[in-house]
């Protein structure tokens, strides 16, 4: 998959734009199939799929995955 379609879908949830559940599911797909290798991604990844727009006892919420998702965005801008 071209790094700008999962670049635009990080970029749409760090700005708040949408937040939701679908939209962290449909970036965790790509980024566990484009980047099984890549620890620092495999991390996010891994909050991705514990991911809750409202948090909760052993789940992210918006103000802990953003931040991460913002390195892998620029980890992503870095490749190319």
């Amino acid at each position: 998959m071209d790094n700008e379609i999962v670049s635009s879908l990080i970029s749409k949830f760090i700005s708040g734009e949408e937040i939701s559940l679908s939209l962290a599911n449909r970036i965790e797909v790509i980024l566990d199939s484009e980047f099984p290798e890549d620890e620092m991604i495999q991390d996010v990844v891994l909050m991705l799929a514990s991911y809750r727009p409202g948090g909760g006892e052993y789940l992210f919420d918006y103000d802990q995955l953003a931040p991460a998702l913002s390195k892998v965005l620029e980890k992503l801008k870095s490749i190319g």
